[in-house]
């Protein structure tokens, strides 16, 4: 397995966790009641973003941990390079991302016009299908290392 694709592994590993602890905090919160009140959009901006800055350092900590356990047990260690082909597949995993999210975005803004959901669940509806794009873009990436496209 190359770096790239441990990189991508512990990325996805470390967005499937993130993305646990932060359902189930959610979903505690929607059973409790927080979103039901004037105060329950500025809980989510705020939960949102104490995610993503939690998940930065989350990921950050996890990467250094991986390549020093990794150096330990391998007596190796690679050098980060980026050629034309890790640019290449980090771009074709973009375009995905993007296409997923604007997908979920339309179909967000869809149940939000059809008063399907609270708004404030389909701003919590918007944040997974961010999550869901950053899984699938994650799984293209290794896919792309794994195939040699």
């Amino acid at each position: 397995m190359s770096q790239q694709e441990r990189r991508v592994g512990v990325s996805l590993i470390t967005t499937l966790i993130m993305f646990g602890v932060f359902g189930f905090y959610m979903f505690g919160l929607y059973q409790g009641g927080a979103m039901n009140g004037p105060d329950g959009y500025r809980l989510i901006g705020k939960s949102f973003f104490i995610l993503v800055g939690g998940g930065i350092v989350v990921s950050i900590v996890v990467h250094i941990l991986f390549t020093i356990i990794h150096s330990i047990i391998t007596k190796d260690y690679e050098p980060m390079m980026n050629d034309e082909r890790d640019k290449l597949f980090d771009l074709k995993s973009m375009q995905i991302i993007l296409l997923v999210f604007s997908f979920g975005f339309m179909v967000s803004m869809g149940v939000l016009a059809l008063d399907v959901l609270a708004p404030s669940l389909v701003f919590l509806l918007i944040i997974f299908f961010m999550f869901i794009a950053n899984v699938i873009g994650d799984l293209v990436k290794l896919f792309l290392y794994r195939g040699g496209i």
